[in-house]
């Protein structure tokens, strides 16, 4: 079920529509007759997130007075005088208990412990809410609640937490909690988020977790891509991951529903390293920007390079045409892979020229410093150096200019394109290219290079004589 959780009783009417069950927040208004609507009645300790600071004796008195309107639910700290709870369930039997602990600094190594310390026999259903110090809790908080035995309500908050906040129901929780609006403190999703962006009604024990993995994660658009597009019972969340625990992260996520991932910067190679198997073009690269998960293998592959050329083949060619690279990084190591496969000559200029020549030399293509750009002609520029630390260079006219960085759309070397009469590509074209082909990746059974450039096919050699990137 979905609950409203209200701190003003002005946004009782509003979220109705939107949820199950309205909670009351009892210790921040009062009220003197109960919502003709299902409601949870919490008057919350200040200890556990409570607004009022009032004796113990005090508010369990205000929660006696409050619940003679008879809500439907009370939700109650866990570790209240068990006598008085065993009073308000003889004295108001139709009201079903919620015992709830909330521990805003961490989430306990024992979390089984936990709720057996919470157990009484008076409570209907528990509510444990602590902080993810890190998205491994957010992890294990998912994975207790999947497997536990009792009806329980698990929320992981903080910012790693947030994606609690939308898989409840695919880890079987009773109850999930939104408010009106979103809540940057709580990294709490509003209603409208939740049935807008996420389809909550949608999701249920057999949906299917995608999910965008990396550090920085927060002006990803993933999210806002992915989950219109699903054509199966799936959805997509971000997961603030950073390098340390990337092979935790990949021990646990076995134990929940995952189809696959996005990889963001810092994990491509890292990733990669952990994988069961890789497609030849990961090989080659030596990074991956998109994992499968198939009969509980993870399998690695990267459309970074192929969006980033479907993108510019929606305005020309590839094959035959020049095209210079700005960079020698991991992101222009794809390209400049993809755009040979392609049949383009490439040119790979980066301030170091060294490394533009060494990558060059790998791919049969040539190297040079950032300074020699205008010396050479080309047909087309891929700039994948950030615009934090890109020097504008000089632009031939009128060719063709992408930049793969996609915030801002409009770089200043785009701006400056735009300037020379070029046709310009942003880093959302691609985006969107790569993002497209991930979807194809997670929805299909079938992997063979006629349906996708940029996959080996069955009789490849560097496919191994067999595996999940071969198969039919």
């Amino acid at each position: 079920m979905l609950v409203a959780s209200v701190t003003n009783p002005s946004e009782i009417d509003e979220v109705k529509p939107l949820c199950d069950v309205v909670e009351l927040r009892l210790d921040c208004f009062a009220i003197i007759q109960k919502p003709d609507f299902p409601c949870i009645f919490t008057y919350r300790k200040k200890e556990q997130g409570g607004v009022r600071a009032i004796s113990e004796d005090e508010r369990l008195l205000q929660i006696a007075k409050y619940l003679e309107l008879q809500p439907e639910y009370l939700d109650i700290e866990a570790d209240t005088n068990p006598a008085f709870i065993a009073s308000i369930a003889v004295k108001f039997p139709n009201i079903k208990l919620i015992g709830s602990y909330h521990d805003f600094e961490k989430t306990p190594e024992d979390l089984g412990a936990l709720l057996e310390s919470m157990k009484n026999p008076h409570f209907s259903i528990y509510k444990i809410a602590v902080t993810a110090q890190n998205t491994i809790d957010l992890l294990r908080l998912l994975i207790f609640a999947k497997n536990a035995k009792v009806p329980l309500s698990a929320i992981s908050m903080g910012e790693y937490g947030q994606p609690s906040r939308v898989l409840g129901p695919v880890v079987g929780n009773v109850l999930d909690y939104a408010g009106l609006q979103e809540e940057g403190n709580l990294h709490r999703y509003s209603l409208k988020t939740l049935h807008e962006v996420f389809h909550y009604r949608k999701l249920n024990q057999d949906t299917q977790i995608y999910a965008l993995i990396g550090d920085p994660i927060e002006k990803s658009p993933g999210h806002l891509f992915h989950n219109p597009r699903f054509q199966h019972n799936a959805v997509y969340v971000k997961m603030r991951l950073s390098p340390d625990f990337v092979r935790k992260f990949f021990a646990l996520v076995d134990h929940l529903p995952f189809g696959g991932l996005s990889v963001t910067i810092p994990l491509k190679e890292l990733v990669y390293s952990v994988m069961d198997e890789l497609s030849p073009m990961a090989r080659r690269i030596g990074a991956i920007n998109t994992v499968i998960f198939s009969n509980k293998k993870s399998l690695g592959t990267n459309t970074d390079a192929p969006g980033a050329l479907n993108a510019i083949e929606k305005h020309t060619t590839v094959q035959g045409k020049k095209i210079a690279i700005l960079g020698a990084g991991g992101t222009a190591r794809a390209i400049c892979y993809e755009a040979k496969q392609r049949g383009a000559e490439v040119l790979i200029f980066n301030r170091t020229p060294e490394r533009s020549k060494t990558l060059a030399q790998e791919f049969g293509a040539s190297g040079y410093s950032l300074e020699e750009l205008g010396m050479h002609p080309y047909d087309i520029l891929i700039n994948t150096i950030p615009p934090k630390s890109a020097h504008v260079p000089n632009l031939l006219a009128k060719k063709i200019v992408m930049d793969v960085v996609y915030d801002p759309p409009l770089t200043p070397l785009l701006i400056k394109a735009q300037e020379s009469g070029c046709v310009c590509i942003t880093g959302q074209e691609m985006f969107r290219e790569q993002a497209f082909l991930q979807q194809e990746l997670w929805r299909s059974t079938k992997w063979t290079v006629d349906r996708r450039r940029f996959l080996p096919p069955r009789s490849s050699e560097e496919a191994g004589g067999g595996g999940f990137f071969s198969a039919l």
